[in-house]
C-alpha cells in the first residue's frame, strides 16, 4: 500500500532494527483486500500520523517516503524574544556528495554549498540576523583528513589509524582550501543578494541588517622556554591553527610560515579567489578552550610529511612534568583562563581588531556512574572555569578587544565526538538511562542567578591566599542555547555558600556593567533539540544552532496546529483562560504572529486540536489541565462547575477559532495561498439495540461530542438536542458571531479511534448538573458482556474499524460533505518491560488496525 503523505511528530532517532516478518505471515483479515492499494484512493489523497509535539528527526519521514507532517505551535513559546545565531555547516556533509565526488576534497563542493546556503538565506533570512558559514574548519580538516578521527575518517596509511584512505600531507590543505572558497562564495551571495536588499528596505520598525561570519577555533600557545627557537615555533603553531584560516580571510593568502614549510602541497588562491576571501566576514566567531606549550621541532628530512609535523612545532600540555593547567575530562582540555585574554589581544593586534563573538567556551567532567545524582550535579569546577574565563574576557575588552558576545558550551550534556558520552559539558545533567531526563546542575543555578541580576555568595577556601568571603554579582544579557530537549525537573540540593570555590581574582567589580552595553552571553552545541523553556527559565535571549545540510530540503509539507491545549499560564492566571471572552482577542493576536512569520511556508493551518477533549476533560472531568470540575465529580479538581464551564469554554474556543479564520482569510490567504481548518474528534456510537430509543440516544451522543462543534461551524448554532437539554446553561451566539462561526473552515481535521454503544439514560433530578449526563445517553464499551471490539492498551480504546466509515458518512449526510483530512488514527500497546526488543517491534496488531481502518476509509470515499 502506497502513502502520499504522513504527518510525523515526536521523532527522536532512526530505527535500527525491524522484525523479520512479512505481511502474509503476520496479518490475518476476513476482508476482501485485493483492490486495496494506492489506486483505491483519489489522486492527491493524503495519509498521516500525528502527535502533539514535534521533535525531529525528519530523516525518518524521508526514509519512509512520507511527504507531510502535522505539528503544533506552542502558544506560550511563540514569542520567546530569543535571537538565533545559525551555523550553516557543522561537519554534516550530505553523504551523497561525499560518495559522488569526495565532498570537500573537490572544488565542485563550492557551488553545491552556495546553492545550499541560498536556500537557507531565502527561507530563514527574515528571522536570522547572524549567520555563521562554517564551524571550526581547522578541526574538520585535521580531524577528518590528517588523523582520521572525525568523518570521513581519512589519513595516510602509514599512521596506522584505521583510516579509510587518504593522504595526511595533502588532503587537510586541500579540504581547508575548498572550505574557504565555499565560505567566500556563501558570503558573496549573502552580501550581494540578501544583505543589500535588506539594507535598502530597512526602516526602524521593520527590517534589521543581517550579518555573516565564520567560527574558528584556536588554543593559546605558550613558548616552552624563553629561547628564540621556541618563540618562533610558537608563532608557527598559531599560524598552523588560527592563521591557516584567518590570514586568507584578512589578507587573501596563507601565512608565510605555511607557504614556506608546506610548499607545493599548499594550494594557491587565484587573484579573484583572494579578492573574494579578503574581508569576507562581518564578525569572527571564536572557540576557545585550552592552551599548550610549544617548543621547536627540528626538520627531519627523511620523515613522512604530514600536517601534524609541517609546522616544526612540538605542542604539549605538560612541560618538564608541569601541566599548563588543571586537566578536565577530555584528554585535550587543560584549563588556562589567562590564554583567553592573550588570544583575544593577539587577534586584536594581528588582524585589525575584528568584531568577535565567543561561540564556544566550556569544560567537561567524566561521566562517572559510581557517584550519586546529587554529587553529579555539584559541578564547582565548571563555575570556576567560566568565572575565570569571564574575568579575562572582561580584561581583554577593557584593553580594546572588540568582543560582542559569549556563548557557553554547552547547555546540555551531549555526544562529544571521539569521547562520545563518556564526558559531560552541560549546565544540565542528562540521564541517558532514563529517557534523557534533564537535571539542573549547580552551574546552571549560578548562571541563572547572574542572568536575573542576583548576587551570588561564594565561600573561598583551600588556598593560603584566599581565606575570606567575597561576594560579587555578575549579570548576563543573553544566552545562546542549542541542544535543548526538555524542561528541567530537579536541581541539586546544595547551597552556593557551602560548596563553590572562587578563583584567585579581584572580583569585586565583575558585574554586568563590566561589559559593554548589548554584550551577549550564550551557550551552544551542534544540534538543536528543544526546549526553549529552559532558555526563558534562565532569562536568556539568544541561542546558537546549526542547520543540517543533508536535511534542509526534505520536501515534506507541514500541517500546523495553532492550539494543542498549551495555554500560556499567564492568561490562565489573569482571567481564567478560555473561561473568559478576553481569550478571543489574545488568541487572534497570537495566530496573527504565526501567520505572519510562518505563512509563506505553511499551507495547511489547524486552529484547534480536539476542542471537545479540552472542554470535556479539562472542565467536566478535571482529568486534563486546568483540572476544573465540580467537586462531586472529582474531589481533586481545583474548582469549577461541570454543568456550565465545559459549555463556556467550548463557546470561547469556537469564537477564538472564528476570529483566527477571519484574520487569515482577510489578511493572509490571498497572498499565502494556504487553507485553514479545525481538528475535531469523534467516536462512533452504535445503538445498543434496534429500538428507536437507543437510536435516538446514539444520535444525541454524537451531537454532544461531534455536533457540539460541527453544528455551529456548519449552521451557526448548536445542535437542537443540546439546546433542548442544556437550556440556558448553553451559551448563545449573537447574530454577528453566528455569521463568523458559520462556514469558518476550508477543511475539517477528523481524529477517530474508537466506538461505543449508546442507550437512553433517565433524566436526573438530584440537582447535580453535569455535561456528562446532559445528553441522556448511557455510553458503554460492551453489550451483553461482549466488547464492541478488541481492547487496546488504553482503557478507552476499543477497536471498531467500521466506525470510521460511519462517522465519515454521518458528516457527509448531516454537514454537507466538507473536505476532510484524517488527522489522527491509531492504537496503542502496553509498554511491557518483559519483552525483548525484537518482540516489542512485532506490532502486527497495529498493521491489522490500520489496514482495516483504511479499508473502511476507502469504502467511505467510494
Amino acid at each position: 500500500m502506497a502513502f502520499t503523505t504522513f504527518f510525523l511528530l515526536s521523532l527522536f532517532a532512526f530505527a535500527t532494527t525491524i522484525p523479520l516478518v512479512t505481511f502474509t505471515e503476520a496479518v490475518s483479515s476476513i476482508l476482501d483486500v485485493s483492490s486495496l492499494n494506492r489506486t483505491s484512493f483519489p489522486p492527491g489523497f493524503i495519509f498521516g500520523s500525528a502527535a502533539s509535539a514535534y521533535q525531529e528527526d525528519v530523516g525518518i519521514m524521508k526514509n519512509m517516503s512520507f511527504d507531510a507532517y502535522r505539528l503544533s505551535i506552542s502558544w506560550s513559546r511563540i514569542l520567546p524574544s530569543i535571537q538565533p545565531f545559525v551555523t550553516l555547516f557543522h561537519w554534516d556533509l550530505p553523504q551523497a556528495l561525499e560518495d559522488e565526488y569526495g565532498g570537500f576534497l573537490s572544488p565542485q563542493i563550492v557551488n553545491d554549498y552556495r546553492d545550499y546556503a541560498e536556500v537557507c538565506f531565502k527561507e530563514f533570512g527574515d528571522r536570522v540576523k547572524h549567520w555563521i558559514t562554517l564551524n571550526e574548519p581547522s578541526t574538520y580538516s585535521t580531524g577528518g583528513y590528517s588523523i582520521g578521527m572525525f568523518p570521513p575518517g581519512r589519513c595516510s596509511d602509514w599512521q596506522n589509524l584505521n583510516c579509510t584512505g587518504g593522504d595526511s600531507a595533502t588532503e587537510p590543505y586541500l579540504v581547508a582550501h575548498n572550505l574557504l572558497l565555499a565560505h567566500a562564495a556563501a558570503v558573496q551571495l549573502y552580501k550581494t543578494k540578501y544583505q543589500v536588499p535588506l539594507l535598502l528596505k530597512r526602516s526602524k520598525n521593520t527590517f534589521e541588517e543581517g550579518k555573516i561570519g565564520i567560527t574558528l577555533i584556536s588554543h593559546w600557545f605558550v613558548p616552552a622556554t624563553d629561547s628564540k627557537l621556541d618563540q618562533r615555533a610558537t608563532q608557527r603553531a598559531f599560524d598552523s591553527m588560527l592563521g591557516w584560516f584567518m590570514e586568507p580571510l584578512t589578507k587573501g593568502e596563507y601565512p608565510k610560515s605555511m607557504r614556506s614549510l608546506v610548499g607545493s602541497r599548499l594550494p594557491k588562491f587565484s587573484k579573484e579567489q583572494a579578492r573574494l576571501l579578503t574581508g569576507s566576514f562581518d564578525f569572527l566567531g571564536l572557540n576557545y578552550y585550552t592552551a599548550m606549550y610549544v617548543s621547536n621541532a627540528p626538520n627531519q628530512t627523511n620523515a613522512q610529511p604530514t600536517y601534524l609535523t609541517d609546522s616544526l612545532a612540538n605542542m604539549t600540555y605538560v612541560w618538564n612534568g608541569k601541566p599548563i593547567g588543571p586537566k578536565a575530562a577530555s584528554f585535550w582540555l587543560y584549563v588556562y583562563p589567562r590564554g583567553f585574554q592573550n588570544l583575544l589581544l593577539y587577534i586584536k593586534e594581528k588582524y585589525n581588531n575584528p568584531i568577535i563573538y565567543i561561540t564556544e567556551n566550556g569544560i567537561d567532567e567524566h561521566n562517572d556512574p559510581t557517584i550519586s545524582l546529587d554529587q553529579a550535579l555539584v559541578d564547582v569546577d565548571r563555575i570556576k572555569y567560566h568565572y575565570e574565563h569571564l574575568f579575562y574576557l572582561r580584561e581583554a575588552i577593557r584593553n580594546g578587544s572588540n568582543v560582542k558576545g559569549y556563548f557557553l558550551w554547552s547547555l546540555l550534556d551531549n555526544f562529544e565526538w571521539e569521547e562520545g558520552y563518556t564526558v559531560r559539558f552541560g549546565l544540565y545533567f542528562v540521564d541517558y538511562n532514563n529517557n534523557f531526563r534533564r537535571y539542573q546542575k549547580l552551574s546552571a543555578q549560578w548562571f541563572q542567578r547572574f542572568l536575573k541580576n542576583l548576587t551570588v555568595f561564594f565561600l573561598i577556601k583551600g588556598t593560603q591566599i584566599l581565606n575570606h568571603i567575597s561576594s560579587y554579582q555578575m549579570e548576563f544579557k543573553a544566552f545562546l542555547l542549542v541542544g535543548l530537549f526538555a524542561l528541567v525537573t530537579i536541581s541539586a540540593s546544595v547551597s552556593f555558600a557551602e560548596e563553590v570555590v572562587a578563583p584567585i581574582l579581584d572580583v569585586s567589580s565583575l558585574n554586568r556593567t563590566s561589559f559593554p552595553k548589548g554584550f551577549i552571553f550564550g551557550t551552544a552545541s551542534a544540534a538543536y533539540q528543544e526546549d526553549v523553556g529552559i532558555m526563558k527559565h534562565m532569562n536568556l535571549d539568544a541561542y546558537r544552532l546549526s542547520i543540517s545540510w543533508s536535511r534542509i530540503l526534505p520536501r515534506i509539507q507541514p500541517f500546523v496546529t495553532l492550539f494543542h491545549w498549551d495555554l500560556p499560564q499567564t492568561l490562565e492566571e489573569e482571567y481564567g483562560g478560555f473561561l473568559s471572552p478576553d481569550i478571543v482577542k489574545h488568541f487572534g493576536e497570537y495566530v496573527d504572529v504565526c501567520f505572519k512569520e510562518f505563512g509563506d511556508r505553511v499551507k495547511h493551518w489547524i486552529t484547534l486540536n480536539e476542542p471537545f477533549t479540552y472542554s470535556f476533560a479539562g472542565y467536566a472531568l478535571g482529568q486534563f489541565v486546568p483540572a476544573r470540575c465540580s467537586k462531586w465529580v472529582n474531589p481533586n479538581c481545583i474548582g469549577g462547575d461541570s454543568g456550565t464551564e465545559p459549555y463556556v469554554v467550548a463557546h470561547h474556543l469556537l469564537l477564538a477559532h472564528a476570529a483566527a479564520v477571519q484574520i487569515y482569510k482577510n489578511k493572509y490567504q490571498a497572498s499565502q495561498k494556504g487553507v485553514i481548518g479545525i481538528t475535531l474528534v469523534s467516536s462512533w456510537f452504535e445503538p445498543r439495540s434496534n429500538s428507536n430509543e437507543d437510536k435516538e440516544a446514539a444520535k444525541r451522543a454524537i451531537d454532544f461530542m461531534f455536533g457540539w462543534f460541527m453544528a455551529p461551524l456548519a449552521t451557526g448554532d448548536y445542535p437542537k438536542s443540546m439546546r433542548s437539554l442544556v437550556g440556558n446553561r448553553l451559551p448563545k451566539f449573537n447574530t454577528q458571531q453566528a455569521t463568523e462561526v458559520n462556514g469558518s473552515f476550508d477543511f475539517i481535521g477528523l481524529n477517530y479511534y474508537t466506538a461505543k454503544y449508546a442507550s437512553p439514560a433517565p433524566k436526573l433530578n438530584d440537582g447535580k448538573l453535569n455535561y456528562i449526563t446532559d445528553s441522556l445517553a448511557n455510553l458503554t464499551d460492551e453489550r451483553n458482556g461482549i466488547p464492541i471490539g478488541p481492547r487496546a492498551a488504553s482503557d478507552w480504546l476499543y477497536v471498531y474499524p467500521k466506525g470510521i466509515k460511519e462517522v465519515l458518512l454521518h458528516i457527509k449526510n448531516d454537514y454537507n460533505n466538507p473536505l476532510i483530512y484524517i488527522t489522527e488514527n491509531g492504537m496503542d500497546e502496553y509498554d511491557d518491560p518483559t519483552l525483548s526488543l525484537k518482540e516489542a517491534l512485532m506490532d502486527t496488531f497495529r498493521i491489522d488496525y490500520h489496514y482495516r481502518h483504511l479499508f473502511y476509509l476507502q469504502s467511505a470515499i467510494w
